[in-house]
């Protein structure tokens, strides 16, 4: 990969790395967790934690040695 894409793809997994830590914490301070809107957080959690599991199967692929600084990050993601 270019220098440039390999830019671009960190800072879109970091970007959603912050996206998921945001929702998180919204999510455990949720009071009303039967809502709509509860339920729509859910749902975007899950799709940014897909989102960046697959940004960052293609970085092992592409660029192992970028991809072992979010290894275990990785690897939490896919247990989740």
């Amino acid at each position: 990969m270019k220098l440039k894409s390999i830019k671009i793809l960190i800072d879109e997994i970091d970007y959603k790395l912050g996206r998921i830590e945001f929702f998180k914490d919204k999510l455990e301070k949720w009071e009303n967790k039967e809502g709509k809107e509860y339920k729509q957080s859910l749902r975007r959690l899950a799709k940014l934690v897909d989102e960046t599991t697959n940004l960052l199967q293609i970085m092992k692929i592409e660029e192992l040695d970028n991809f072992k600084e979010y290894e275990e990050i990785a690897k939490k993601l896919e247990q989740a």
